[in-house]
């Protein structure tokens, strides 16, 4: 099979609508187009073939496809952007490229984000409208309740303690999916380094020092290729860990370098994770009303380590509960302390 033959299979069976194109006088003419483009735009290819491509394709007002030498292309052949345009069942938006082919011909390719968008709405209305809202409603509930159960006795005391627990629960909550927010929106790869055993000092530095015992393997800082968030990881466990021992001290924690990683090991003597949520969390099982997570820590932690190429594992043995964190050791990168970015002097 020829490279024309694999290119012309390739283009014809992608499932992205994709349209070939010649620039004459910056104006993209259609000379062919695949079968997905003809479904999702509504056109016939003769309809096309030798017409301008935004007169098929581009929505009144909205900007067009541009030449791949414009001011948009980061100068290897491609133009990209998120752009809205017109279909067979109304508009929708897509991630367009426009790959240069040859000095008068590209491929603009569209790949269909409408859902992906629309998610991101979703997002958005979920974490800041609904917290907003939430976090707006709990402050009298909360101040109501703990009044009243300073002011009644019995039962009904007893009612209202619990109503201010519920709402302290919920406060929390809502303030782990103001972090979960920003976790999601800060996923780019960072170029920064931080000391492992200085981010979980800092941690401990809240607590009872007799509640936790410490063994750090080696000398020195454990300098790993993460930033700040990485502190708001291991304070989730440090709280979850605390919160559900036993004994004194029931929690602790080990830190040792393996295989190119930097691993912390953060053990309770608690009752550990119920199946349910182990499930889901560690394990391959959907979301579902039946089968999820009570809280947003395990997950905020999860994610903050992913985002920095790390992983969590969980395990449960002996009557203790070990949560083992693994970051990638740091190479010669920026160093962040206290969550400002510093950089070392390098002397050759």
């Amino acid at each position: 099979m020829s490279d024309d033959d694999r290119f012309r299979g390739l283009f014809e069976h992608t499932s992205d609508a994709v349209a070939e194109v010649e620039f004459v006088d910056d104006e993209p003419v259609v000379r062919a187009v695949n079968d997905a483009f003809v479904d999702i735009f509504g056109v016939e290819r003769d309809q096309v073939r030798g017409d301008s491509l935004t007169a098929h394709v581009e929505p009144d007002g909205e900007e067009r496809e541009r030449p791949v030498d414009d001011d948009r292309t980061a100068g290897n052949g491609f133009c990209r952007g998120v752009i809205t345009r017109e279909t067979a069942t109304g508009p929708r938006q897509f991630s367009c490229r426009v790959v240069s082919t040859e000095s008068d011909r590209a491929l603009v390719l569209y790949t269909d984000v409408t859902a992906a968008h629309r998610m991101e709405q979703h997002h958005q209305v979920l974490h800041r409208v609904l917290r907003h809202n939430l976090r707006n409603k709990l402050v009298p509930l909360l101040d109501g309740a703990e009044r009243l159960s300073t002011e009644l006795s019995g039962d009904l005391g007893q009612q209202a303690s619990l109503m201010a627990m519920a709402a302290r629960e919920l406060s929390g909550l809502s303030e782990t999916a103001g972090k979960l927010e920003y976790v999601m929106e800060s996923t780019a790869v960072t170029e920064s380094r931080v000391d492992l055993v200085a981010c979980l000092r800092s941690v401990l530095a809240e607590y009872d020092a007799s509640t936790v015992d410490v063994a750090v393997e080696g000398d020195g800082a454990v300098l790993v290729a993460a930033d700040d968030r990485l502190e708001v990881a291991l304070a989730q466990l440090v709280e979850n860990g605390i919160k559900h021992a036993d004994g004194e001290p029931g929690l602790s924690i080990s830190i040792r370098s393996e295989a190119g990683d930097a691993v912390a090991e953060i053990s309770d003597d608690g009752p550990g994770l119920p199946e349910n949520e182990r499930a889901v969390l560690f394990g391959d099982q959907p979301i579902t009303q039946l089968r999820h997570s009570t809280g947003l820590g395990l997950w905020l932690t999860k994610w903050i380590l992913e985002c920095h190429g790390g992983s969590l594992a969980y395990d449960r043995r002996d009557e203790r509960t070990t949560l083992t964190v693994r970051v990638p050791l740091a190479t010669e990168r920026p160093v962040v302390a206290n969550g400002k970015r510093e950089r070392e002097e390098r002397s050759d």
